[in-house]
This record gives structure tokens, C-alpha cells and sequence, in this order.
């Protein structure tokens, strides 16, 4: 059976394990925004196209462009897909 004293230093070594984790956890939130703005930045600028923020950060060329969405960065060009053209109205009998 372990002791009252084994037991204390077992939840503090966990309770600060537990505090540093949270901490890292910050400072990564933290760090990932400021990177989401700078890809906002960049792409509103057209300095860099999404291909080539996609090659330097470390997220893939699909999620660049949800934070671009996101960040109100406008399309390249115009959607060309037909389904993004309004429907016409049903023919009526």
C-alpha cells in the first residue's frame, strides 16, 4: 500500500504535468491564430496564391482555403461550376 506522502507528490507532479500541458496548449492556440491572420494577410495582399501558402505552413492547400473563406479573403476568379449558377423555375403543368 502506498503511502499518504507517495499519494500528495503523485498529485502534484501530476497537477503541474497538468499545468505545463495547459500552458503549451495556450501558447499553441496562440500561435495558430496569429498564423490564420498572417494567411489572411497574405492572401488579401495576393503577395502569395494559396498553392504556395500551402507549401510553407504546415496545413494542407484545402484547409488554407476554409481560413481564407473564413478570413472574407475573395476568390482568384468566379466559381465556373454549374450547380453554382440559380436554378431556373420548374415548368409548370
Amino acid at each position: 500500500m502506498t503511502s499518504t506522502d507517495d499519494q500528495e507528490a503523485a498529485r502534484r507532479r501530476l497537477a503541474e504535468l497538468s499545468a505545463a500541458y495547459a500552458k503549451a496548449e495556450e501558447a499553441l492556440d496562440e500561435a495558430r491564430e496569429a498564423l490564420n491572420v498572417g494567411i489572411v494577410d497574405v492572401l488579401m495582399t495576393r503577395a502569395l496564391g494559396p498553392s504556395e501558402v500551402a507549401r510553407i505552413v504546415p496545413y494542407e492547400r484545402q484547409h488554407v482555403g476554409r481560413i481564407a473563406k473564413a478570413g472574407g479573403v475573395p476568390p482568384l476568379r468566379e466559381r465556373t461550376v454549374v450547380s453554382a449558377k440559380p436554378s431556373a423555375e420548374p415548368p409548370t403543368s
